[in-house]
């Protein structure tokens, strides 16, 4: 009983179900008297061209998260090609963005689609923690940059000093550099009692930096450029107050940070400088307009992508094993 109550167990789920809860009841008190014809206004009067640039910036993000699958599948030396790679990563990254905990869903769709091609599930395995370090790598990089670059025009929004923001960036590029020195020098796999983790070579750890610095931007900029006009609001910033967003949705557990992304998220552009008063509408309608290109889209093509693969080469190949076996049966017979 005292193992199934002890702390670390349970101040997790605390602390995602506080932060839950402090989400929906800002999101509830935020979107009292917000009526439904409004918001769909306000996706009416996002302009095309936003929308289309937001579309070419998820192409970009998916594309690059799956070349990166590639290079790892290459640096696995697991038997899948590169093509299968690719499409094995498109797939579980999109999956894994719209229905939260991607390590998880993502990689389900990984061991079934890498499973099939022969590799070994400790490979399988290899491949799903490679993969998934991009992520955050980037995300803390980009939230160093612009607390270091930014810090005076973003004290304001955070309700800080700039000299504090200025330390938490600067604390956060030391443990990159940390990190990067440990990479580069390292060469024997680290021990933590009984488990052993082998470092990523330099090589490959410089393309995850990258390939997290361009899925973090290329997802902030689909936000960015769906903001109404009345905001004010530099990139630099805004990116930002994206990854602090993006860190309270991760914190709540949530699938995909529901709730506890657009809570933070609406609550620090409420801060930022604005040439009209806000309108919680059109806040809301970008909000939408962004969770469906990013997540909705991709989530509804790649699903019509996995059945197709499921119906169209799975299903005959496991047809054809069945039909060898019970001929190799009926000859022994």
């Amino acid at each position: 009983m005292s193992k199934f109550f002890s702390v670390r167990r349970v101040l997790p789920i605390a602390v995602s179900a506080i932060v839950i809860v402090l989400a929906a009841r800002f999101l509830l008190s935020d979107a009292r008297g917000l009526r439904l014809a409004d918001v769909l206004r306000g996706l009416r009067d996002i302009p095309v061209d936003a929308l289309v640039i937001g579309g070419v910036l998820v192409a970009v993000l998916y594309t690059a998260l799956g070349v990166y699958e590639a290079i790892v599948a290459d640096y696995v030396a697991g038997p899948v090609s590169r093509r299968r790679a690719a499409m094995g990563g498109v797939l579980a990254a999109s999956i894994g963005h719209a229905l939260g905990l991607g390590t998880v869903s993502g990689g389900a769709i990984r061991y079934r689609v890498y499973r099939a091609a022969g590799m070994r599930p400790i490979d399988i395995g290899k491949m799903i923690v490679l993969v998934a370090m991009p992520y955050p790598g980037g995300l803390g990089l980009m939230l160093s940059a612009s607390l270091l670059m930014q810090c005076e025009a973003a004290a304001p929004i955070l309700h800080t000093s700039a000299s504090l923001l200025r330390g938490i960036g600067l604390a956060l590029f030391v443990l990159h550099v940390a990190y990067l020195t440990l990479v580069l020098r390292r060469r024997e796999p680290l021990a933590f009692g009984r488990h052993h983790l082998t470092l990523p070579s330099p090589r490959l750890t410089a393309i995850q930096y990258l390939v997290g610095i361009v899925e973090v931007c290329s997802a902030a900029s689909i936000l960015y450029v769906l903001l109404p006009a009345s905001i004010q609001i530099s990139w630099g910033v805004f990116v930002g107050v994206y990854v602090l967003a993006i860190l309270a949705g991760l914190i709540s557990g949530a699938p995909a940070g529901l709730g506890a992304f657009e809570a933070a998220l609406l609550a620090l552009l409420a801060q930022v400088p604005h040439v009209a008063p806000l309108n919680q509408a059109e806040l809301y309608a970008t909000v939408i307009a962004y969770r469906g290109l990013l997540e909705a889209v991709p989530l509804v093509l790649s699903l019509s992508a996995f059945a197709a693969y499921e119906l169209w080469w799975r299903l005959p190949l496991q047809r054809a094993r069945v039909a060898a076996i019970r001929t190799s049966e009926k000859r022994a017979d």
